[in-house]
């Protein structure tokens, strides 16, 4: 039978030509973390994010010895310890277990969308996500402008940053549609910049602006808020990139606190996000995934959307969307041989059709930006 042999971390970093911003910091560099499983018949899985950090370096036998088939259980075995009179920890190693969803589709010669589930489509629509703070004498005009840009490539579905404060949001949220048109698709991402109160205030001035959604304009654990800002606010709101599986359920689906639920597979995984997936279903719960990091998590992203079910049976309803950053990323496409992108700028991009994710990673690639390894054997 196949087993697990090693577990190696790689993680990443590369300077940017120039720095950007959103409401909680500057940077100027980009990260990632690459998680990549070797198996005793030479089949090597990759996955894209956190991989179980302490507790599988102190336990290795949790995932070392143990067939890639045994995905779900690892996925739940490497929950961090009870404490006195508690539950076990909330499962975050999602990036290991993409790699082990990549080794069990690669050894049944599947596209890891089939053993998900039954599949819903081959193709996914990414919407854009740039549109960055920079070093602009004028915001508003500056990310208008980039805004054009991207709709004369063809993009019509995008996303700005705001959280910058409430007259300076509202000046370019304005000036963003001024300049799209009432055609384009625009959501805006707060990042957890506001208390409810201001929140609402400023969200009542954007509901005119046409928005296909707000995303965290508050902590992620200000839940009374998003109660009182889902009861006064026409906007849909979004939510969830940095929660665990758990949480994402108890906190936000199961009370159908926001209109969409914003998983990312570097917490929740493929197993998390297979569960997310057909809650999101019975609850009537959008499900829109964040994605930041490299092709290997864009590849695993399609694999899930393209085995999730759609809410309803409606010609016309809800897209099924997903994050595509075009923030600039040296590593992003790099660490794989194809990079996984639509035929046209804004269409949709099909999910790969190979085994396992259906993408071959670069290992120089991967080296070649690697600032950390951590081997496990």
């Amino acid at each position: 039978m196949l087993r697990i042999t090693g577990v190696t971390i790689h993680q990443l970093r590369a300077p940017l030509s120039r720095r950007f911003g959103w409401s909680l910091n500057w940077t100027a560099t980009r990260t990632a973390t690459l998680v990549e499983v070797s198996t005793d018949a030479g089949l090597t899985g990759w996955g894209d994010g956190y991989w179980g950090g302490q507790r599988l370096m102190d336990h290795p036998e949790l995932v070392i010895g143990r067939s890639p088939f045994a995905v779900e259980a690892i996925f739940d075995d490497l929950r961090p310890a009870a404490g006195h009179q508690t539950r076990r920890g909330e499962p975050t190693a999602g990036g290991l277990d993409q790699a082990l969803w990549d080794l069990c589709g690669q050894a049944t010669s599947q596209p890891v969308c089939d053993l998900l589930g039954p599949r819903h489509r081959s193709e996914v629509q990414p919407y854009l996500t740039a549109l960055y703070r920079q070093d602009w004498p004028d915001l508003a005009a500056g990310l208008a402008e980039e805004a054009v840009g991207w709709r004369e490539q063809g993009w019509t579905r995008m996303k700005m940053k705001i959280g910058y404060d409430p007259v300076t949001d509202l000046a370019a949220v304005r000036a963003m549609r001024r300049a799209l048109g009432e055609g384009i698709g625009l959501g805006v991402d707060a990042n957890c910049a506001y208390d409810a109160g201001t929140a609402l205030a400023l969200g009542a001035r954007m509901e005119e602006l046409n928005l296909l959604w707000w995303e965290e304009p508050l902590l992620a654990d200000d839940l009374a808020g998003y109660d009182r800002l889902s009861a006064g606010l026409r906007i849909p709101l979004a939510s969830g990139e940095t929660m665990s599986m758990d949480r994402l359920i108890l906190d936000y689906v199961q009370p159908r606190r926001v209109a969409i639920l914003q998983p990312d597979l570097e917490t929740v995984g493929l197993t998390g996000g297979r569960r997310l997936s057909q809650l999101c279903w019975l609850n009537r719960i959008r499900l829109v995934p964040h994605n930041w990091g490299t092709a290997v998590r864009t590849a695993a992203t399609l694999h899930w959307l393209a085995a999730t079910p759609p809410l309803t049976p409606a010609l016309a309803g809800a897209e099924m969307l997903f994050e595509f950053d075009q923030t600039e990323s040296p590593f992003r496409d790099a660490v794989v041989r194809e990079p996984v992108r639509p035929v046209r700028a804004g269409g949709p991009i099909a999910v790969p059709s190979g085994p396992g994710l259906g993408i071959v990673v670069d290992p120089a690639a991967v080296a070649a930006f690697t600032e950390r390894r951590i081997e496990i054997r």
